[in-house]
């Protein structure tokens, strides 16, 4: 199962890279299957991924704990 982000609000790079890490996925290709979608920008300035865009894009690449979410 996917681990909810330390932040509510979403995932940080750092823990988008441990979860490619954990599924054996490159960053390039989670990046292509992510694709461009809107985020949030922190307090601190670093952007903030939503959970079920990462879901999709784990999905797209076949991940067994990725979750097909329809488009906004």
């Amino acid at each position: 199962m996917l681990k909810d982000p330390k932040d509510p609000r979403g995932y940080t790079s750092e823990e988008i890279k441990e979860i490619c890490k954990k599924y054996k996925i490159h960053w390039k290709k989670f990046k292509k299957a992510f694709g461009c979608n809107t985020c949030i920008v922190a307090e601190d300035n670093t952007p903030r991924f939503y959970k079920c865009d990462v879901e999709r894009a784990l999905y797209t690449l076949g991940c067994k704990d990725g979750r097909f979410h329809i488009w906004d």
